[in-house]
C-alpha cells in the first residue's frame, strides 16, 4: 500500500469501529405486545422513576399525571401489554413521547421515554403499582 493510503485506513478503520459502537449504544429493542391477561390493566396509582403517576383507563385509551420530581400529563392508547404515549411537562415546559409495558400480574410498568418525536433517548421509565 501506499503510505497515504495507510495513514488513511489508520484513522478510518476506528473512526468507523467507534461510531458503530456509539451508534449500537443508542439501539434499544422496544417490547413486542402481548395479550392483557383478563382483569389486568393500566388503571391506578403508580410510584414510578419520575414520581406518582395516576392512570386512568378507557377501553384502549390511557391517561393521566405524574407528580413528584416534575409534574405534567400522559395520555396514549395501548396495543396489548403497551401503553405508548405523549407525556407533557409544565415546568420546565417539555415534552415528549415513551411507552411502557405492563407486567404479567399488572404490579409493574417497564418502559423508555424521549424527547419529542423521540421515545428512547431520555431513558428508562419505571413504576410499580402502589401498594405492591
Amino acid at each position: 500500500m501506499i503510505p497515504s493510503v495507510k495513514r488513511l485506513w489508520a484513522i478510518v478503520v476506528p473512526l468507523t469501529l467507534a461510531l458503530g459502537l456509539v451508534a449500537g449504544c443508542s439501539q434499544f429493542e422496544r417490547p413486542k405486545p402481548h395479550a392483557l391477561p383478563a382483569g389486568i390493566g393500566f388503571e391506578g396509582r403508580w410510584d414510578s422513576t419520575w414520581g406518582r403517576m395516576e392512570l386512568h383507563q378507557e377501553g384502549k385509551h390511557v391517561h393521566g399525571t405524574f407528580t413528584g420530581y416534575r409534574e405534567g400529563g400522559l395520555s396514549g392508547n395501548i396495543e396489548g401489554d403497551v401503553w405508548k404515549f405523549i407525556w407533557d411537562q409544565r415546568s420546565p415546559h417539555q415534552h415528549g413521547n415513551g411507552f411502557m409495558q405492563l407486567s404479567p400480574d399488572g404490579q409493574h410498568l417497564e418502559g423508555r421515554w424521549g424527547y419529542m418525536k423521540d421515545d428512547i433517548e431520555g431513558g428508562r421509565w419505571a413504576a410499580d403499582r402502589e401498594g405492591y
